[in-house]
């Protein structure tokens, strides 16, 4: 005699609908992240990325259960992993950049603002790809987001080359550290670009 449970098929649970949940999250971080470099204290957007993050870990658990347990999903499992992955990535990543800021009593500069403003314009028509999945218009907005980063690039260029007039050390390598981290927030948003234009190459 067949286990009853052997009589019912997995669910198809709304994928899509918990990795946009996850994606409002994220965005909410950059926007918070935009705030810091506004004049919000170091205080209050740790403890409110904290918060943020906390809740993002449990989306993304969600996600990928629901990803096991679906009988079919509107994107290959391998895609909706790794972008729910991706999201993380540029939440924690960003959260670090603010942690470090508050550890190291450095308040945000101009030429780290203007990288964070590139990285938080550049979210926007990635967000607006990552809700068009599967559809093959997300393909063009990722790519739209990967050519906005290239702005962030030589933002950061500026910003290094402007240390060299930097005369305190101690200022020097702490705000080297910013701008490198700042750098590694958009590297990861060029992952989860590309990985979204990979997405929909796979599902034509």
């Amino acid at each position: 005699m067949r286990h009853p449970r052997a009589w019912f098929l997995p669910e198809n649970h709304d994928v899509l609908g918990t990795l946009r949940a996850q994606l409002d999250i994220v965005e909410t971080v950059v926007t918070v992240l935009q705030e810091w470099c506004m004049g919000a204290s170091d205080e209050q957007v740790v403890v409110q990325m904290r918060s943020l993050l906390a809740t993002e870990h449990e989306v993304r658990r969600k996600l990928q259960t629901q990803v096991r347990s679906s009988f079919s999903t509107p994107l290959a499992a391998e895609d909706l992993f790794e972008l729910g992955e991706r999201l993380g990535a540029v939440a924690e990543r960003a959260y670090g950049l603010a942690r470090e800021g508050g550890l190291s009593r450095t308040a945000p500069d101009p030429h780290l603002c203007r990288q964070v403003q590139v990285i938080a314009a550049a979210m926007t028509p990635l967000g607006a790809a990552i809700r068009a999945l599967p559809k093959g218009a997300a393909a063009p907005l990722a790519d739209d987001a990967l050519e906005q980063l290239v702005r962030a690039e030589h933002a950061y260029r500026e910003a290094i080359a402007d240390l060299e007039a930097e005369t305190d050390l101690r200022r020097e390598l702490r705000r080297r550290e910013q701008y490198r981290r700042c750098e590694i927030l958009a590297e990861e948003i060029q992952h989860l670009a590309r990985r979204t234009w990979y997405a929909v190459y796979k599902s034509q």
